[in-house]
């Protein structure tokens, strides 16, 4: 059985989750809610869960504020949120659990099994950063993007990005610094975090960073920093074209 607390300061919204978890995620046991920072960090400190639920905007700070109380965070989060767009790409380029508000119950069963599958709190700890990063940066580009993959993850540094490669059901990403880093997500997955940030698809295969562009030869290629090169797709050629002029 599975310990969790629900922080929300909206009386309806914690008795709402809490009713949701008791008849959809019998394995979860709901061991206290709070509606305070303080009220908060304090049945955290008694109770021990496994797992929170977390309101983004609590009555006497943020979710984030209660956060920095802890010197260790050896417990997951799933967010509850109702903030805009932007807001909502930095915690999925995070790979950060969230809800949206109202809750969803298909939605909240499978953020509930996530929380199964991940048992390091190190890596909910340096997502955790990443996604405390992102936000900072608001609705400009995110610096950070989590890369889950086969052993973990690795947190990249979106500018370092020079392009993706999808490699069967993978992604390979091309660094600066000649370095490369497999995702076991597939492409499609990342050209959606990434296509508001200067990224582009010029390939089924290829989603390049329009910064990292140095040329197109005639024979279909896209020539791109530090020797990489990216095949360039016959569908795709007028967009890029465009988009590179215009640059």
């Amino acid at each position: 059985m599975l310990k969790t607390i629900v922080i929300d300061d909206e009386k309806l919204s914690r008795e709402v989750l809490c009713n949701y978890l008791k008849e959809y995620c019998p394995d979860v046991e709901v061991v206290a809610t709070a509606s305070s920072v303080m009220g908060a960090y304090k049945a955290i400190m008694k109770h021990l869960p496994d797992f929170i639920f977390l309101d983004v905007e609590i009555t006497d700070g943020k979710g984030f504020d209660l956060l920095t109380l802890f010197d260790r965070i050896d417990f997951r989060i799933i967010f509850v949120t109702a903030y805009s767009e932007y807001a909502v790409k930095a915690f999925r380029v995070s790979a950060i659990d969230y809800l949206l508000k109202p809750v969803k119950i298909d939605e909240l069963k499978d953020a509930v099994e996530r929380v199964k599958l991940l048992n390091s709190s190190s890596e909910g700890s340096a997502n955790l950063s990443a996604l405390i990063d992102n936000l900072k940066g608001g609705p400009g580009m995110p610096p950070t993007l989590v890369i889950p993959h086969l052993k973990g993850f690795e947190v990249l540094k979106i500018p370092e990005i020079i392009m993706c490669h999808a490699e069967g059901y993978c992604t390979d990403f091309f660094m600066t610094g000649n370095r490369k880093v497999t995702s076991s997500k597939n492409l499609k997955h990342f050209e959606s975090l990434l296509a508001d940030h200067n990224f582009i698809r010029v390939h089924n295969s290829y989603l390049v960073n329009i910064n990292h562009v140095s040329g197109y030869s005639k024979q279909g290629e896209v020539i791109l920093s530090e020797g990489n090169k990216a095949n360039l797709g016959d569908s795709y050629k007028n967009a890029f074209v465009k988009r590179f002029i215009k640059k």
